[in-house]
């Protein structure tokens, strides 16, 4: 699951991810509720995502990211962990790496 680079302060469009394990099968996230974390990778400062990520197909692990303000407050490098909660299931969880460009104009 490999994430688009955000630009700092762009909150228009939301970025669709596909939940997928190791082996590329999709993760069904079907009864589950996200959430998420971002680290910052020079600073180390640890953020709720304040976004949205709403599930679109979730037997096809598909789930879109509406950033918030603070998800693409600054730009650098991070760490973002995604969290998927059940409650008839154990609980899955995803890190994978994020970069935010600094704006053009």
């Amino acid at each position: 699951m490999a994430l688009s680079n955000g630009v700092l302060g762009a909150r228009q469009r939301a970025q669709s991810i596909t939940w997928t394990d190791e082996s590329g099968t999709a993760i069904n996230l079907t009864g589950s509720t996200l959430s998420g974390n971002i680290r910052s990778l020079q600073t180390n400062a640890i953020r709720a995502i304040d976004g949205t990520l709403a599930i679109t197909t979730a037997a096809s692990g598909i789930f879109s990211w509406t950033y918030g303000a603070n998800d693409v407050g600054e730009s650098g490098d991070f760490k973002v962990q995604f969290k998927a909660q059940y409650a008839s299931q154990p609980d899955k969880t995803y890190i994978t790496d994020w970069r935010v460009e600094e704006s053009i104009v």
